[in-house]
């Protein structure tokens, strides 16, 4: 942008000059040209009066010494004298058009908005300051009420008072946010909604009340299983005394955790919320708090064990039976350490809520790899077994003896 305001600059000072240095010449021709005539006629004068051949060259002599003094020093006065003028003004004007030009670009142009990108990027790398936090803030407010179509800018906005603690001005973003935003946009409605349920919250000195259970529950309607708004509806249930409620919401948070310390404290939480249920005489199921372990004997096939080696790969894994393909549980080994019983467990998840506990029906898939890659390939040997309980106490037997196509 410098760069182009300045090429800008260097134009508007020649469209500003070009006009004085050419009236200059201008006014320096007219007044030669002036000086001329008055010289011809005197001197045609001179020739035609009655004076004798002596006076008339003494006389002549005296009019060319005007003429050269005129056009050397006279015009050259004049011309100084206005240029001393058109400068100051040109150079004024220059000064107004780029200083007009400056403040109309912040106004109207994207200026704003090219300096919260870069306050953005630089968080990104980096913690802001204070004062660069709050300069972020304005910048982001004013970008969208110069663009109200752009939810981004406010989006950004909230979430940045949010984590400045400035709760109450958040709930508002995030209110306005979600009278814009369209029915069929479902998952940036539920992931508004929860925010909006957490500005009020913390706004109000983390009171619950039913406004702000409902938004998450209606967040979960939208996007079921989203480990934030799980956490949170769960807790505001329990604020509520909706008991059975916080003990539904933080089942889901709690399979979809690996056997972490996170984990073993909303495990506390998921037992004083039964406690309650129970003191107001219901009864709640805890055995699926049991993480998921399944044991797996592999061995292979006589068949296989001839095409392998013994430093070939050997992958066992757990998928869902309905779900994406990801792995919910996968152990490493050789053909060399076969056979072997190995214990497929939360411990081994690949990713936050893909884990063993979280699906009840998987499939074990046993398989040599040639080439040491997971993805099943031509040549490859393996077994398979579907579907499998997660929660399976017997032992199951995986006999790779298949050959990949």
């Amino acid at each position: 942008m410098i760069w182009a305001l300045l090429l800008l600059s260097l134009l508007l000072l020649m469209f500003l000059l070009v006009p004085v240095w050419h009236r200059e010449k201008a006014d320096d021709r007219y007044q030669s040209e002036e000086n001329l005539r008055l010289y011809q006629e005197r001197t045609d004068e001179l020739a035609a009066s009655d004076l004798d051949e002596e006076q008339k060259q003494a006389l002549q002599l005296e009019l060319d010494r005007e003429f050269l003094a005129a056009n050397s020093t006279v015009v050259s006065a004049q011309t100084k004298a206005s240029a001393r003028y058109r400068w100051p003004v040109a150079a004024a004007l220059f000064v107004v058009s780029v200083g007009a030009t400056v403040l109309l670009y912040q106004q109207w142009g994207a200026a704003n908005e090219m300096r919260a990108t870069e306050l953005l990027e630089k968080a990104s790398q980096a913690e802001l300051t204070p004062p660069e936090r709050s300069e972020l803030i304005e910048r982001l407010a004013a970008a969208g009420q110069k663009q109200p179509g752009n939810i981004e800018w406010n989006y950004l906005r909230g979430r940045l008072l949010n984590a400045n603690g400035n709760f109450a001005e958040a709930a508002e973003v995030f209110a306005d946010i979600l009278v814009v935003l369209p029915e069929e946009a479902t998952a940036d409605r539920a992931a508004t909604m929860s925010l909006l349920a957490q500005a009020r919250f913390f706004a109000a000195d983390q009171k619950a009340d039913n406004g702000m259970y409902q938004l998450l529950k209606d967040s979960l309607e939208l996007v079921p299983g989203n480990p934030q708004a799980l956490g949170m509806a769960g807790m505001l249930a329990f604020e509520l005394k909706d008991y059975q409620g916080a003990v539904n919401y933080w089942r889901q948070l709690w399979l979809s955790m690996g056997d972490t310390p996170e984990a073993q404290m909303l495990a506390q939480g998921i037992l004083r919320a039964v406690e309650h249920v129970r003191e107001q005489g219901g009864e709640v199921d805890l055995s699926w708090m049991k993480r998921a372990e399944i044991k797996v004997l592999v061995d292979l096939s006589a068949e296989a064990k001839a095409a392998v080696d013994p430093a070939d790969t050997v992958f066992v894994l757990a998928r869902a039976v309905s779900g994406p393909p990801m792995p919910l549980a996968v152990q490493k080994l050789t053909v060399a350490q076969l056979p072997q019983v190995i214990t497929l467990s939360d411990a081994q998840a690949m990713a936050p809520g893909m884990n063993l506990s979280s699906h009840e029906q998987v499939t074990l898939v046993a398989r040599i790899s040639k080439s040491g890659q997971p993805m099943p390939q031509s040549g490859d040997w393996q077994a398979e077994q579907s579907p499998v309980s997660n929660q399976e106490k017997e032992l199951v037997k995986l006999m790779i003896g298949s050959l990949v196509p």
